[in-house]
């Protein structure tokens, strides 16, 4: 090489550049002192592309590892929403067998009614009833014609007859009354299995919609984390790519290191590379942002330039004047004792602060989960969600976070400033002032701390590995139970609303029910109380309506009640005594059966059913209620007047209704 070289030259042949002293020497060197010195650097840059060959082979590894790993949590992810949507489908189907069982038990119920052996019975007693009756209307038509000789014989067998045909109604009555019965009692239950399966009905179909939504939730969820494997793994690939083509140009760099050694030494390639000389470029490589400081000599004229190759060049002493053409491998491993002498020391005092880097790096991964969780269940559920402490899914790994190394190696900025730091000019050559002046020693503290650092990071690197696949998992796990929980919040603040909802409704009822539409009168509690007076004063007409007998202290007369658990009609007579202040109902005007009994303390209101609320009244316009503390009573006057006696007599006597007293 002459002394015109070019500072920086181009990388075409991957060779590195020799550096030319700043004030050449007046006589040139022997040339095989030239080819010596570049036969070393070429040695050197033949172990720089070997720890960068080793690095790049190292990083597609990790590469595939983590695109293995990526799969794996893929089809975890995929299994677990796989056993969510089938535990869902079988809770749908519970659910719409027990709708279709109750839909058999109605069927049944139906088929029971239609097919039921009493109606025979009853209509044969019929039948036999009707014969009793026309032989019975016969024989007294023969009273009346016959002569009188036979008359007493007719009147006996007549007689016979009647007592026949009392016994036979008695008994078809029964049979009537049981077989009635027995239909309002499966009406009844016809009744409320319909409501049962009308309810059940319309809780199925509830339930299938929030199946279904929950269902397309977790298909979504299947479609973004497909999405997300997807495309972690194609940019993986291509970063894998793109380290198989580095390293596919280190080795055509290392071909033509060797190409040209052989040409410089004449047919002999190049000696086994040092091991350690080799270990010490790649913990160069890998810490990627650090150099080592170098004194830098105040008179140029002393200055010795030695031009090395490399990323991370390895450290070597100064040299002095005298030893300007020293063997470079023995300066090196005299750096490299000195290295391993302070390793342990270095490590303890960078250990930390490694430790630190990667919490903080760790912290920095936990915000970015977080705020990509928060956003996934917006745009499924449309509302804010607390940050959660991991994401769903966690693709990237902590010990890869440091920026790609590239070829070259940028001067520290932030190192001490006692020494002066290397500068790099280029990703294929190292320029290094060496002084002879002032400082002429590398700084023992930068090396070792250097050191520490470079060696500090891969071990890091080794013991992350499994925290990173606990992490992973750990992350999956708690993002499941978190949101199992705040499913099952939401599902009880729904709940908490909806009864709040339902009470509120049922209170404002309640005050809308307060109305009286017809009944203008107090519960009144004097004992002299003239109750037809009182009746006649509110301008009724109580001796033009033969439906209702009314005395001072009484009123009676028939009304039609809707029964309480069978919901028939039957026609009863009622009686309001405030003697005993009860209004008491029996089976007729004989008053020997009581068929229920309503004290005046019970009664709320009286009022008009102007709502209809009454179920299949024989009358709705004629129609009024009684509300008592336990129950609505439903009941029809024969004629309008009447209607409006009771209700005005019924009033009198309604002490349950309390509400003026506030």
């Amino acid at each position: 090489l002459s002394h015109s070289c070019p500072w920086n030259l181009s990388r075409k042949c991957q060779l590195p550049s020799l550096l030319i002293f700043p004030n050449p020497p007046q006589h040139e060197e022997p040339p095989s002192t030239k080819a010596s010195q570049e036969a070393a650097l070429l040695e050197e840059e033949r172990t720089r592309v070997l720890a960068s060959v080793d690095q790049l082979k190292s990083r597609a590894k990790e590469l595939e590892q983590q695109l293995q790993e990526t799969a794996r949590e893929a089809e975890m992810e995929r299994a677990l929403l796989q056993g969510e949507r089938e535990a869902e489908l079988i809770q749908l189907q519970q659910e719409q067998k027990a709708v279709q069982q109750l839909q058999e038990r109605m069927s049944g119920l139906d088929a029971a009614i239609h097919r039921d052996k009493e109606r025979a019975k009853v209509d044969a007693e019929r039948k036999e009833l009707e014969r009793l009756r026309a032989l019975y209307s016969e024989l007294k038509r023969q009273l009346d014609n016959c002569p009188e000789s036979m008359r007493e014989q007719l009147q006996d067998q007549m007689q016979r007859e009647a007592e026949a045909l009392e016994t036979e109604t008695k008994l078809f009555e029964d049979l009537e009354f049981q077989h009635l019965e027995k239909e309002s009692r499966l009406e009844e239950e016809r009744e409320m299995l319909s409501q049962q399966l009308l309810h059940s009905k319309a809780e199925s179909h509830r339930s299938v919609a929030r199946r279904k939504e929950r269902l397309a939730a977790l298909e979504s969820q299947a479609n973004q984390i497909r999405l997300q494997a997807a495309q972690e793994a194609d940019r993986l690939g291509k970063e894998k790519a793109t380290t198989l083509q580095m390293l596919q140009k280190e080795k055509e760099t290392l071909l033509a290191l060797e190409r040209r050694y052989r040409v410089l030494t004449g047919g002999s390639g190049f000696p086994k590379a040092s091991t350690a000389l080799r270990e010490v470029y790649r913990s160069k490589m890998d810490g990627g942002s650090s150099s080592l400081a170098w004194p830098k000599g105040g008179s140029s004229s002393s200055q010795l330039n030695v031009a090395t190759l490399g990323r991370s060049p390895s450290p070597k002493n100064s040299l002095s004047p005298q030893n300007g053409t020293g063997s470079l491998p023995r300066n090196l491993a005299s750096t490299l004792q000195d290295i391993e002498s302070k390793r342990q020391l270095a490590l303890q005092q960078k250990g930390q602060q490694v430790i630190e880097e990667q919490r903080r790096r760790l912290a920095d991964l936990k915000q970015k989960a977080a705020a990509e969780a928060q956003s996934q269940w917006e745009a499924l559920h449309g509302q804010p969600l607390p940050p959660s402490p991991y994401s769903p899914l966690i693709h990237h790994s902590i010990l890869h976070h440091h920026p790609p190394g590239g070829l070259g190696l940028r001067a520290n900025e932030d190192g001490e400033r006692a020494y002066d730091t290397l500068s790099l000019e280029s990703s294929d050559s190292l320029d290094t002032n060496l002084s002879t002046s002032g400082n002429s020693a590398c700084s023992p503290d930068n090396v070792s701390r250097y050191s520490g650092t470079t060696a500090a990071v891969p071990e890091a690197r080794e013991s992350s590995s499994e925290q990173e696949m606990e992490l992973r998992r750990q992350a999956l796990e708690d993002e499941r139970r978190r949101r199992e929980q705040l499913e099952r919040r939401l599902q009880d603040e729904t709940a908490r609303r909806q009864k709040l909802i339902e009470k509120e409704v049922k209170m404002r009822e309640k005050q809308f029910a307060q109305a009286r539409p017809l009944t203008r009168y107090l519960p009144i509690r004097k004992e002299d109380f003239d109750l037809r007076s009182h009746i006649e004063s509110s301008g009724h007409s109580v001796d033009t309506c033969s439906h209702v007998i009314l005395s001072e202290k009484m009123c009676k007369g028939y009304l039609v009640k809707m029964g309480g658990k069978i919901k028939s009609w039957k026609k009863r007579w009622f009686v309001f005594d405030r003697l005993r202040r009860t209004l008491s109902y029996y089976a007729d005007k004989h008053e020997t059966k009581l068929k229920g009994l309503i004290y005046f303390q019970a009664i709320e209101e009286v009022y008009y059913d102007h709502l209809r609320s009454a179920a299949k009244s024989p009358n709705p316009a004629l129609t009024f209620c009684v509300k008592t503390h336990d129950r609505l009573y439903y009941m029809v006057a024969p004629s309008a007047e009447a209607m409006r006696i009771w209700m005005d007599v019924i009033v009198t006597g309604a002490e349950g209704y309390t509400q003026f007293l506030n």
